[in-house]
Parts: C-alpha cells; sequence; structure tokens
C-alpha cells in the first residue's frame, strides 16, 4: 500500500508538471501551436511519459485544465459570482488581487490562455465537454446556470463577461500602448447591483430593435468576395488554421487568383482585419459615447447588448474572438488590432468625461463595460443560451 500511495504521488506530480509545461506552450504559442513533444521536453520528460497520459493535443490541452487552469479561474469565478449573489463586495479586494496575478506578465497559468482554451472549445469536442461541465456547473451550483433567468442570472452573466473580456483584452495589447482594463470598479458594481427582482419595464425607454450587422464593402468585387470568405473561415477555424485554399473555395476563385492580389495569406488576413475593423470600432466607441451621458443608461447598454448578441452578429463575434486570440501570439496583428483599439478607446474616454457625476458608467467603469461585451461572445461558447436573454435585466441602475 505504500509503495502504490508513493507511485500514486509520483504520478500526481508528474500529471501536474506536464500541466504546467502545457500552460506555458498555450501562453507562448498557443492551442493550435503547441507541440506536445515540446511540452516533455519543457517538462523534462520523453515524449511517453506525454502519451501515457495523453492520446493527442487535445487531451493534452483538457489535462491543462482541469490540472492548472480550472483551479486558477474556478477560485476567481466563486469569489466573484458569490459576492453577486449575496451581495456584497467584501471579496471586491480579493477578487482584484487574484485578477491582477493571473493577467501579470509572468503568470502561469493565465486568465488570458485559459479564455484562449475557452474559445478553441468552440471547434474542438473534447475541449468542449469538459470546459462546458466545469463552466455550466458552477454557474448553476449558484442558482445563475443556463436554465434560470431573471436579474441574479443577469448580473453573475454581466460579471462573469467583464472577467473574460478583460482577461483575454489584457492578454492582447501591449500595456504600452493599451492601458490594462482594471474591472474592480465593475465587479463591485455589479455585487451590490440588484435592487429588486422585477424585470424594468419596457416604458422606461425605448427597447429599439438589434440593427443587423453591415458588411463593409471595398467596392470590388473580389476583394470583398475573399474578405467575406475570410471572416467566415476564421471566425470557424481561427487564424492559424485558415487555409487560402478554403478562403478560395468559399469565395469562389482560384487560389492563384488570391496571389494575384496579395503576398500571402498574412496579407489577406491583414487587409481583412482593415475592412472589417475600423467600422465596427467606430461604430462602439459611437455607441459607448451615447452610454455615458444618457439619462437612461441602462436602455443605452441594453440596446447594444440587444444588437451585438443578435443573430446577425454572431459571425462577427466569432471572428473577433478568433483574431484576438491569434493577436496573442502575432505581433504584428496585434499591433494592427491595436491601432483600431487605441482610436477607439480614445473616443470612448473623451465621451466618458462628460459623464454626470452620479452616473452608474462612468471613465472608472467605462471601459470594463466595453469588455463585457466582448466576455459575453466568449461566455455564450459555453453557455449559448446567454444569446436569448432579455437585457433589460442587465445590472445598470
Amino acid at each position: 500500500m505504500a509503495m502504490s500511495a508513493k507511485q500514486s504521488e509520483k504520478s500526481r506530480q508528474t500529471d501536474l508538471k506536464v500541466a504546467q509545461s502545457a500552460a506555458k506552450a498555450i501562453r507562448t504559442v498557443g492551442v493550435d501551436q503547441m507541440a506536445l513533444t515540446r511540452v516533455a521536453a519543457d517538462a523534462g520528460f520523453s515524449s511517453g511519459v506525454i502519451y501515457a497520459r495523453c492520446d493527442d493535443r487535445s487531451e493534452l490541452v483538457v489535462l491543462a485544465w482541469e490540472k492548472s487552469f480550472w483551479p486558477m479561474l474556478s477560485e476567481i469565478m466563486t469569489l466573484l459570482i458569490d459576492a453577486v449573489v449575496s451581495q456584497s463586495n467584501k471579496n471586491i479586494g480579493k477578487i482584484s488581487e487574484l485578477f491582477q496575478q493571473a493577467t501579470g506578465p509572468d503568470a502561469i497559468p493565465d486568465l488570458g490562455s485559459a479564455m484562449e482554451i475557452i474559445v478553441s472549445s468552440r471547434r474542438d469536442e473534447v475541449i468542449a465537454e469538459v470546459i462546458q461541465r466545469d463552466i455550466a456547473g458552477l454557474l448553476d451550483d449558484f442558482g445563475v446556470g443556463p436554465s434560470t433567468d431573471g436579474a441574479n442570472r443577469q448580473a453573475a452573466v454581466s460579471a462573469v463577461s467583464t472577467l473574460f473580456g478583460a482577461a483575454l483584452l489584457n492578454s492582447v495589447y501591449n500595456t504600452v500602448t493599451i492601458t490594462p482594463i482594471d474591472p474592480t470598479a465593475l465587479f463591485e458594481l455589479f455585487s451590490h447591483s440588484i435592487k429588486t427582482a422585477t424585470k424594468p419595464s419596457r416604458v422606461s425607454g425605448p427597447n429599439r430593435k438589434a440593427t443587423p450587422y453591415d458588411f463593409p464593402t471595398t467596392h470590388d468585387d473580389i476583394r470583398d468576395a475573399l474578405i467575406s470568405a475570410s471572416e467566415y473561415v476564421i471566425a470557424r477555424s481561427g487564424v492559424h488554421r485558415a487555409t487560402v485554399s478554403r478562403i478560395a473555395r468559399r469565395a469562389g476563385v482560384s487560389v492563384g487568383a488570391i496571389y494575384g492580389l496579395y503576398e500571402n495569406k498574412d496579407s489577406l488576413v491583414s487587409d481583412c482585419l482593415d475592412v472589417l475593423f475600423p467600422p465596427q470600432s467606430i461604430q462602439d466607441a459611437k455607441d459607448w459615447a451615447r452610454v455615458f451621458t444618457a439619462e437612461n443608461q441602462r436602455d443605452m447598454v441594453t440596446e447594444i447588448l440587444t444588437t451585438y448578441m443578435s443573430p446577425s452578429f454572431r459571425q462577427w463575434r466569432q471572428f473577433r474572438l478568433e483574431c484576438l486570440i491569434a493577436a496573442r501570439h502575432s505581433t504584428e496583428i496585434a499591433q494592427q488590432l491595436g491601432t483600431y483599439a487605441a482610436q477607439a478607446r480614445a473616443m470612448i474616454l473623451a465621451s466618458a468625461s462628460r459623464a454626470p457625476q452620479n452616473a452608474t458608467i462612468r471613465p472608472d467603469t467605462g471601459m470594463s463595460a466595453r469588455a463585457s461585451v466582448i466576455g459575453l461572445s466568449v461566455l455564450e461558447i459555453v453557455d449559448p443560451t446567454i444569446q436569448l436573454l432579455d437585457w433589460r435585466w442587465v445590472p445598470v441602475r
């Protein structure tokens, strides 16, 4: 028995070491480009040790999630959801501290990589079933899971989405170019936002229908077809796995036609970003500009979320997430997206400075609120029912 216990402890330690090495690889090169042999070497083991535990990359990601990422993420989520449901901000300081630690430049495991795993689960069933079990299960434990609705559910979804969005965005951009998002003020807001379980009345303000997604045009039919096809393929496969052949097939052109316009895939992706991101970044900034000075901020936020989470924006949501994930491992993409983000941020902060003193959404909560919208895209991968939520519950007074 003593020998068996010793072997079991040794196996557990090996699992932890492999998981930590995988977590490091995900932060460095990403889920799609992580090599099992490299993880084994980094952990100081032979490839056989890895293959004895994991048949392939998907199983290695699952091991890293269960042994490394989920313990870290679940601790923060548990404190955050409890703060929202119990309407107590006593642990906000602890939540903020854990967030800062898990998004630090040397953090392993880190929250940004945890978000990458969640995004990758959308196209990997093996990873998806574990992520779904853990995150949906934790929400269910607090009575705010996929089968629920109401004020608590909305506040918990908003808080978790803020956590997810801020973690992902902070892992993408150079802190010199884009100031990191500190979601503490918004966490505190959500922890005492529920005053009543009564759904706000529609007569409190206009509840406009969602504005459909408007695909930008370059007024060049071939270029538009290639950019549209690129958005479609990247939204489903990610930037790394998107191939020129698949994009050409989707666009209805030859591979040669693509190389007649673009030097390589990177050039096509860059053009795709340059056409699709700026119009949405500008529109986002304009939408949030209206929020800061609105007499009824809840109505404005409801309108933004109703539009963004509508079916017509689904492909854009997925495309934007995949581009943010790619930016974590590509300086060129990060710099390009960072330029658009910096412009939008300047517009938003200029508008936020005009917010009344007693406004709920102010400069200290505005950027976090915008991150919440990104986080909704991440959370919907695990919990698709949030697309059906009535955003009049959104916890903004």
